[in-house]
């Protein structure tokens, strides 16, 4: 008890002077830092991981922190893809080359603002396979297991979401006999949070509004042919990133406590998602 407290004590006393959490060397390709997964859970996800990397060259990182020392969760996992080098096990110009993804796992009970979170940040060459909407849908597919603090079963089936879709991207079969319970099961329906009004029903009644007032103009005369509403476009609605107010695992694998090529910054420019609670 002592031990643990004196470690938050050190950990808080570090984050203070260095302006954030301290990321420590990955030890392997799951990395339990906050100590909040079981053993049994820790090693599915290795093997998950770790046949994603033999298969594809591409690499998934599970992170778990004890808190974020005041950082955005987005701000955490990249800085853990680029210190580690996430991804870049495979050659300059191989399309595997930093498809790399960090899962990082906060849990609610040990964070400074009583929050969890769940974040993944994709590397560059996984970006088109992982897209940020992706990402908080896996994250708060795993939501439930989190808030019941089932860490372990929430962060398997985030990992097993990233590596299927590493899977169907680069055409490979998963190994069917890892037991994670979750592996087999299809993906769960994520309610959406419901509330507010739609922006199309706002570009309908601004549509409407604009006309009767076109409609005004006309009698009171608009010369030339008349008064057109003003269509205003409407741009694309999307996250900047996904978080979950959790973090996983952590990166194995190589050359003694290291990834096996997450080199150059491993790719990651900041794309990501997931979710909070």
């Amino acid at each position: 008890m002592l031990s643990h407290f004196a470690g938050r004590v050190l950990l808080g006393a570090l984050v203070l002077l260095q302006g954030g959490p301290q990321i420590p060397p990955p030890q392997g390709l799951v990395n339990d830092f906050a100590k909040a997964l079981p053993a049994a859970s820790v090693a599915r996800m290795e093997r998950v991981a770790q046949d994603v990397r033999d298969k594809s060259q591409g690499e998934i990182a599970v992170v778990t922190l004890p808190d974020l020392g005041g950082r955005d969760p987005s701000e955490v996992a990249l800085r853990i893809g680029r210190e580690w080098k996430v991804g870049n096990m495979a050659p300059i110009g191989d399309r595997s080359r930093n498809a790399g993804v960090v899962i990082l796992l906060v849990p609610k009970e040990t964070s400074s603002d009583g929050r969890g979170y769940c974040r993944i940040e994709t590397g560059q060459g996984a970006e088109g396979f992982i897209t940020d909407a992706t990402s908080g849908e896996i994250c708060r597919e795993a939501t439930p297991e989190f808030r019941q603090r089932d860490y372990g079963s929430g962060l398997e089936l985030v990992t097993v979401r990233v590596a299927q879709r590493f899977a169907q991207e680069f055409g490979f079969t998963l190994d069917t006999t890892l037991e994670a319970p979750v592996f087999r099961a299809p993906a769960r329906p994520v309610q959406r949070e419901s509330g507010g009004i739609s922006p199309i029903f706002l570009l309908i009644l601004l549509f409407v509004v604009l006309s009767l007032l076109g409609g005004g103009r006309r009698r009171g005369g608009c010369g030339g042919g008349g008064c057109l509403p003003i269509f205003l476009p409407m741009g694309g609605f999307g996250g900047g990133g996904r978080s979950s107010g959790w973090g996983g695992g952590g990166f194995g694998g190589g050359g003694g406590g290291g990834f096996g090529g997450f080199g150059g910054g491993g790719g990651f420019s900041g794309g990501g998602g997931g979710s909070s609670w």
